[in-house]
């Protein structure tokens, strides 16, 4: 007797790839899933602050009033009656990705930064970054430069010129990096999608957060 005529064993063999495909599917779903649960995020912190300039005058290696020249000091204060004080740097974000070398989606990059900038614990200007920058493997750090421009007049109004300037002079020195802090929530992108911070983070410069 045939239990199955020409078109049952083929739909039998169509069933059978069928449902293999599915199970294969099902089993390279659960791996990315699994992948992905096993991601870790990329962690950031503040590295340092470069190419500190007030009002166009560069400040670095200044501790004090005395150790600019007259001209410089009658440009200041001209800029400081103007009404707009801008301190412009560079803060330099150290991003570091934890994950193995060798781990699977281990390759990836910070495509959205959206920043807000803290100076002494004030709330100043935000920003984002120009494109994706992407983070090796293994622990290794990229730098991720932000160019920022404040106007000290704007944010800090009942400080006096003395004030501002000590400010500026404390980024430009050693350990001026402390002055600032970075409000972010990052995406980064993973070879199975972006993935969105689940919180705002707090970028300091004595320890990775992510």
């Amino acid at each position: 007797m045939r239990l199955f005529g020409r078109s049952g064993l083929l739909g039998a063999a169509i069933a059978l790839v069928i449902g293999a495909g599915v199970l294969s599917a099902s089993l390279n779903s659960c791996a990315a899933i699994n992948a992905l649960a096993n991601l870790q995020h990329i962690q950031f912190k503040l590295s340092d602050v470069q190419s500190v300039r007030l009002a166009g005058i560069d400040v670095r290696n200044k501790h004090s009033v005395s150790d600019f020249s007259v001209m410089d000091g009658l440009s200041l204060m001209n800029a400081f009656s103007s009404g707009r004080f801008p301190l412009t740097f560079t803060l330099n974000v150290e991003a570091k990705n934890p994950n193995a070398p060798n781990a699977a989606y281990g390759a990836l990059k910070v495509i959205d930064l959206p920043w807000r900038l803290l100076l002494n614990g004030h709330e100043t200007i935000s920003g984002n970054i120009g494109g994706p920058v992407g983070v090796p493997p293994g622990g290794q750090t990229t730098i991720i430069p932000l160019q920022v421009t404040v106007d000290l007049k704007q944010f800090f109004a009942n400080q006096g010129y003395n004030d501002m300037l000590q400010l500026a002079l404390a980024l430009s020195g050693q350990g001026g990096v402390s002055q600032v802090q970075l409000k972010t929530t990052p995406t980064m992108s993973t070879p199975l999608g972006n993935v969105r911070y689940p919180g705002e983070l707090t970028v300091v410069s004595t320890e990775f957060r992510s």
